[in-house]
Formats: C-alpha cells, structure tokens, sequence
C-alpha cells in the first residue's frame, strides 16, 4: 500500500484535495481530528498536558479549556513548544497504527492529511508529499467565509504557518488551488495516477 502525505496552509484547499483523494478510494488519516481526540479527558496526551500545565487549565467538566490553553502558549514560546512535542507524540504514534491497520485492510492507498508537517509520522512514513498552495489573498476569503472571522484575524491565521515557497520546499508536488473546484479535481486526479502508477 502506498502512502501520499497531503500538506498545506489554512484556507488553501487541503481538506477539499482530501475528499477527492477519498472518493478514488484513499483512507484519510487526519491529523487534527487525532489531535483533538487525543486532547479529551484521559487520553495520555491530555494527562501529560495537565501534568505539565496545571488543572488551572481545566473547564468545570474536567476538559480542557482550549481557549485558555491558547492563551498561554502563543504568549509563551516555550510553551508552545512542549505543547506541540506532547501532542505530535501521540498523533505521530497514532498515525502510524492506522496506517499499518489500512494496509491490512486492503486499503489502495492511504492519506494522511497534515497541517504541520513533520518528521516522526509524517515524511518517515509518506511515500510522496503534496502541498496545496493558493494566493494569500484567496485563503484570506476562504477562511473569513468559513470560520465568520474578520479579514485581520484570518491574515494572522495564515502569517502564524509556514508560508506557500516553504510548503512547496518541502513537497513532491504542488497542487496549485486558484481555480474552480472542476480544475483541482482534474489535477488531483492527474496526480493521484502519477503516484499510483509512475512515482518514483
């Protein structure tokens, strides 16, 4: 079983080159819905988070109060950094069990669908990496439209990621998503047959 790493910034288009990646028979693995689940009460990743930041953190529920825990680390790059390293941990481990669990189900090819890319579960394990880019401009619309937040709140949004050059560094191949939704599909679809068949 092959698997194709697909990265990109917010607003560019990666959750929509999933979907299509999906309907040619792709399991996806998302890292962020692993991150976020990882993060509930009594997962490993949230006992570490807690261990490390206090039950201050905490809502009324026993959950975690993200909107305070943001709060802290983007004030704080340190820790910001433990943060990212308990998480990565886990979604990296968990990433590569539903990969070796998709091949053994037959799966064509697997997914995995990466805002961040990094090394342990990410380009250890992908056979490819695609970055989806698109204009600054044009992401900044798509996730005022999406998330209903202001054009400076989604500018900061996309100056806190790497930018578009340093995404396409570190790719494969970049899946340039400026047109309309039958242009992407047509060059994903043009891609995909690539990796499947001729990628080296």
């Amino acid at each position: 079983m092959r698997v194709l790493g697909v990265t990109g910034g917010t607003g560019t288009g990666k959750s929509t080159v999933c979907k299509i990646l999906e309907e040619q028979g792709g399991v996806i693995i998302d890292a962020d819905k692993i991150a976020s689940s990882q993060q509930r009460k009594g997962c490993n990743a949230f006992n570490e988070i807690v261990a490390y930041f206090g039950e201050e953190i905490l809502l009324p529920d026993g959950e975690l109060n993200r909107t305070l825990l943001a709060g802290i680390v983007f004030s704080d790059n340190e820790k910001l950094r433990v943060l990212n390293s308990i998480v990565h941990k886990y979604v990296s481990l968990e990433m590569k069990e539903r990969v070796a669990k998709a091949a053994e189900q037959g799966a064509k090819f697997a997914v995995l669908d990466v805002p961040i890319p990094i090394e342990d579960g990410f380009f250890d394990t992908a056979d490819c990496v695609w970055a989806v880019v698109a204009n600054d401009d044009l992401r900044t619309e798509r996730v005022m439209a999406r998330s209903g937040i202001s054009e400076r709140e989604a500018q900061l949004r996309i100056a806190s990621q790497m930018t578009n050059r340093e995404y396409s560094e570190i790719a494969d191949v970049t899946i340039d998503n400026e047109g309309d939704f039958e242009s992407l599909k047509k060059l994903v679809l043009y891609e995909l047959e690539r990796f499947l068949n001729y990628f080296v």
